[in-house]
């Protein structure tokens, strides 16, 4: 049985939100998924993972300036390096995204493969759209 573990930063309890729909829809598909905000993830559970998905939500400023919040930027830099699980990221966000998945992504250098596949909501809430996206991710071997 293949593995996922779903780790996240949440603010107001919108991208937990996020995260918790994600490792649902995985855990449908019969892999075997945690779901953990950062705090409370054991960074050794990322060893022997399938999947790795990695969100936080977006801070700064409305429209400019985007980037994950410093307990995300310190979970990154503390998990050791594991080259094993395939990476997707997720964040969520009120008005626009801007630089946080490419400061996900330029954060994650050295530590993880490159990510496959980035997911965003305004809402929370996994959308069809994200569906077929998580689909495609899983079945690409």
């Amino acid at each position: 049985m293949s593995k996922a573990v779903v780790v996240y930063r949440s603010h107001s309890g919108v991208t937990r939100r996020y995260g918790e729909e994600v490792g649902a829809f995985l855990t449908q598909r019969g892999i075997a998924t945690s779901v953990a905000s950062v705090g409370d993830c054991d960074p050794m559970t990322l060893a022997d993972a399938d999947y790795l998905l990695l969100g936080c939500w977006t801070s700064g400023l409305f429209l400019i300036l985007q980037h994950p919040d410093e307990p995300w930027l310190a979970f990154v830099r503390d998990m050791p390096e594991t080259k094993r699980p395939r990476v997707a990221l997720f964040t969520t966000y009120m008005l626009a995204t801007g630089s946080q998945l490419p400061s996900m992504r330029t954060a994650l250098v050295g530590k993880t493969n490159v990510p496959e596949l980035e997911l965003k909501s305004r809402n929370g809430h996994l959308s069809t759209a994200d569906e077929r996206a998580l689909e495609r991710f899983l079945a690409q071997h």
